[in-house]
C-alpha cells in the first residue's frame, strides 16, 4: 500500500532516535555522577591502570571530557591514526595538563566506546556504527552544551 509506505519508512527512524535518546541520558548520567558504575572489569591491570582515575575528589575537568567525547567519537568512526597523531601532538597536554586528566580522557573514552559496543550487542545489531557515532554526539550534547571539540 503505497499510501502508507512513508509511515511505514519514518517510524523506525523516529524509534532509534528515541532509542539513542535514552541511551545518551543515562551515559550522561553516569559520567556526571563521576566515576560512572562499572559492572564488571574484565581485565584487572586496566582496572588498576584507572585506579588514581576512579579516586578522583573532584569530576573531571571540562576540557577532559571534551577530548574524551572526541576520541570516543573517532575511534567508532575508525580513526586510529588522527587519534595517535593527536595524543602524540603538542595540543593533547594542553587540553589534558597533568596525567590524571590524561588518564581519565583515556577512561572516559573507553567508557563510551565499550558502552556504545556494549549497547549495540544488547541491541542485537539493530544499530550500525554511524548510530553508535550519534550516539556518542548526543552524550556530548547533554555534556557539553555546544562546546564540542573537533580534531
Amino acid at each position: 500500500m503505497a499510501r502508507f509506505d512513508h509511515i511505514l519508512d519514518g517510524k523506525p527512524r523516529a524509534l532509534k532516535e528515541y532509542v539513542l535518546d535514552q541511551v545518551a541520558e543515562e551515559l550522561a548520567k553516569d559520567l556526571r555522577s563521576f566515576p560512572p558504575p562499572i559492572e564488571e572489569w574484565l581485565d584487572e591491570s586496566l582496572h588498576e591502570r584507572y585506579r588514581p582515575v576512579l579516586a578522583r575528589v573532584s569530576p573531571p575537568e571540562h576540557e577532559t571530557v571534551r577530548v574524551a567525547c572526541e576520541l570516543a567519537r573517532r575511534e567508532l568512526l575508525r580513526d586510529y591514526e588522527l587519534i595517535d597523531r593527536f595524543c602524540r601532538s603538542p595540543e593533547f597536554p594542553r587540553l589534558a595538563p597533568n596525567e590524571l586528566e590524561q588518564q581519565t580522557v583515556h577512561f572516559i573514552t573507553r567508557y563510551l566506546v565499550d558502552s556504545a559496543l556494549a549497547f549495540q550487542e544488547f541491541a542485537k545489531g539493530k544499530f550500525n556504527r554511524a548510530e553508535l557515532v550519534t550516539l556518542v554526539e548526543k552524550v556530548e550534547e547533554r555534556l557539553l552544551r555546544g562546546h564540542r571539540l573537533r580534531l
